[in-house]
């Protein structure tokens, strides 16, 4: 395993040059990836707070301030787990696990790029926007990284948590009351979607976390127990989804969102009955990416139908998602 890694490591150096690669080693650390998707989440919000367009500037500091603080929270995650990171298969390449880029140097960056968004949130939004904002960032990179991950098989549940903030620190951005109904509901959402996503990829990556003493539910519970909390998960946020809809939210986005999570859940009970072999994995991690367009779907639709309410092309666009999933939701 040892030369495994130290072949993987030497293969990345060589590979890397000049500044496209230095660039493309920082998007790595801030995890650019998930980044992107907490800032979607977070535009969201924004757009749907009542008080948006008078409040545009507040709105876009409030998304860079996500994508500052969520980036320095990916660096401080890889900072305290390179060693971790060397024994699995999809994080061995990461520039700290493999020596491209010092400790001292991640350090740099990460504090670079949470001061930055302290500064952009303090300056650009408002004290409740500023607070969410650091609650999420301290929830993932040191409450989820230093005790959940290596303690909990329930990690992601609780860690989740932190990554689900986005919608209402967007929603505050853009001028919005903190304690309004519907971005709460999307926070709660997310916070349900999470285990349905993740567990799929750690069902695929099982055995990778078991090398590395991690207890992630496949590893300590099984597989079985694990498939199962996946379609509960998946009825969790079927059921979520429509509570945006007692916000002021349109009928069509709830036949649409019923159907998009009908045929997400269709897919978890097909995981639920694979047997255990090579196929089961290569579907966890089709399930996996199709959970992203799903949360995509669900928060496109919350936009549509604000600025659209009940017109036709919505109604049509539900029409055909429920016809859809009646179709492929429960294929065997």
């Amino acid at each position: 395993m040892t030369a495994n890694v130290a072949k993987s490591a030497a293969e990345p150096r060589a590979g890397r040059a000049g500044l496209a690669g230095v660039l493309g080693d920082l998007l790595v650390l801030a995890k650019a990836r998930v980044v992107s998707l907490l800032v979607f989440t977070g535009a969201v919000g924004a757009v749907l707070a009542p008080s948006f367009p008078h409040h545009l500037l507040g709105a876009g500091a409030g998304l860079l301030g996500i994508a500052l603080a969520g980036g320095a929270g990916g660096v401080i995650n890889q900072l305290i787990e390179p060693s971790l990171d060397q024994h699995m298969r999809r994080t061995r390449r990461r520039p700290l696990a493999v020596g491209r880029v010092s400790r001292r140097r991640a350090i740099a960056f990460a504090g670079a790029l949470f001061m930055a968004a302290v500064l952009v949130l303090f300056f650009g939004t408002n004290l409740w926007t500023l607070a969410f904002t650091l609650l999420g960032t301290l929830g993932y990179g040191v409450v989820y990284t230093v005790y959940l991950k290596p303690n909990t098989p329930w990690n992601i549940v609780w860690g989740g948590i932190g990554g689900a903030l986005p919608p209402v620190i967007g929603w505050t951005a853009a001028g919005g009351a903190p304690d309004a109904l519907l971005p709460w509901s999307l926070v709660a959402l997310v916070s349900v979607w999470t285990p349905a996503h993740f567990w799929p990829l750690a069902i695929c990556c099982r055995e990778d976390y078991a090398r590395a003493c991690i207890p992630m539910l496949p590893v300590t519970h099984g597989v079985d127990r694990t498939r199962r909390e996946i379609v509960r998960y998946a009825v969790a946020t079927l059921v979520v989804s429509l509570v945006p809809v007692a916000a002021n939210q349109s009928a069509p986005y709830a036949v649409a969102a019923a159907a998009f999570g009908l045929y997400y859940l269709g897919m978890t009970l097909r995981l639920r009955r694979m047997p255990v072999d090579a196929d089961m994995d290569g579907y966890a991690r089709r399930v996996f990416k199709v959970s992203i367009s799903y949360l995509f779907a669900l928060f496109s639709l919350l936009v549509i139908g604000h600025y659209l309410g009940p017109s036709p092309v919505i109604v049509a666009a539900g029409r055909v998602a429920q016809q859809f999933a009646a179709g492929h939701a429960f294929i065997a």
